[in-house]
């Protein structure tokens, strides 16, 4: 029992571990042309980043566009891949870098109106360009008051609680929604389901167990 306890908890550090390993954000965009690789289809109402090896890549549904991403690929181009119909995107685990770099580029006209953060998984500090992941969320809502942020996360991982202070900022704290399940990161994205990404407010109002 023991033995088997101890291989979980590898297992779970060695997630964040290989999550906090994508390399940081410099002024200089990637060569690559990973968004390139990927079109959403015009249907698509959700973009979906999921993390490293794949983990959440199953939420994938009519509906909802999931990149499948290289281990490589999480600071590529890819966050900046078309969505002409998307009006949610969302990220699990490493997949938290590409949403945020996108929500760090949203123009005024961009129609997703809703992020939406499985897990993050890793505490980053100022690694996007000089700004840390809450401070982008907080721009990415001030400069809009229909857009909203859910942050769904296990009591177990890393990185949430930055996050969380978001709700203790006045003037956005209304538009943040915080919830927690009671899983192992792995289970996440299956315990979640592709409905927190394709109707987030309506999953906040029927499945969400505030902290």
């Amino acid at each position: 029992m023991r033995l088997a306890s101890a291989c979980t908890l590898a297992i779970a550090l060695a997630a964040a571990g290989c999550a906090s390993e994508v390399p940081a954000d410099d002024e200089s965009e990637s060569a690559g042309s990973a968004a390139s690789r990927f079109t959403c289809k015009e249907t698509d109402e959700g973009l979906f980043f999921h993390g490293m090896h794949a983990y959440g890549r199953s939420l994938r549904t009519d509906g909802l566009c999931v990149p499948s991403l290289t281990n490589g690929e999480f600071s590529s181009d890819v966050a900046f891949v078309s969505a002409p119909a998307s009006k949610v995107v969302g990220g699990y685990s490493a997949g938290r870098i590409p949403l945020l770099r996108r929500l760090a580029r949203a123009g005024a006209d961009s129609p997703e109106l809703r992020a939406v953060l499985l897990d993050g998984s890793w505490a980053d500090g100022p690694r996007f360009q000089g700004r840390t992941g809450p401070d982008i969320v907080a721009s990415w809502l001030e400069a809009d008051e229909r857009r909203r942020f859910v942050l769904v996360y296990a009591p177990a991982s890393a990185g949430w609680r930055e996050y969380v202070e978001l709700t203790r900022r006045p003037e956005i704290a209304s538009r943040v929604d915080v919830c927690k399940l009671a899983a192992g990161h792995f289970e996440l994205p299956d315990r979640a389901t592709s409905e927190l990404f394709l109707d987030p407010d309506a999953w906040v109002e029927t499945r969400c167990v505030r902290p």
